[in-house]
């Protein structure tokens, strides 16, 4: 018996980055600044990759991505993990993976999956 991929239950997108427009602005005005004074510009937050479940729409995980570039990069990996992956490995791996409250589930630089 084959078991039902997790893209059954769950979607993601790019949604604007941040939770509200007050904090889109600090953020990327800290970040302007901050890169005005040598620093990366990090705390730009363009775009996040939201995963939300398909039954209520409800938002389950939500990656703040630097530029549209990251956001893509990250929004195919959840997406191909959607499409290969039955829904119970989905969630342990990217729902359930945090370390000292960050999010850590993710890919190294060659693109392979991080167990």
């Amino acid at each position: 018996m084959s078991e039902e991929m997790a893209a059954a239950n769950y979607t993601v997108a790019l949604e604007e980055g941040g939770d509200d427009a007050f904090e889109r602005v600090f953020r990327f005005v800290g970040g302007v600044l901050t890169q005005v004074l040598g620093g990366s510009g990090a705390d730009v937050v363009g775009v996040s990759v939201v995963v939300r479940r398909r039954s209520d729409e409800e938002e389950v995980l939500r990656i703040d991505a630097v530029d549209q570039q990251d956001g893509d990069q990250i929004l195919q990996a959840i997406q191909r993990d959607l499409d290969t992956y039955p829904s119970d490995e989905f969630v342990t791996f990217w729902l359930e993976q945090v370390q000292h409250g960050r999010h850590v589930a993710g890919r190294d630089a060659d693109g392979t999956r991080l167990e």
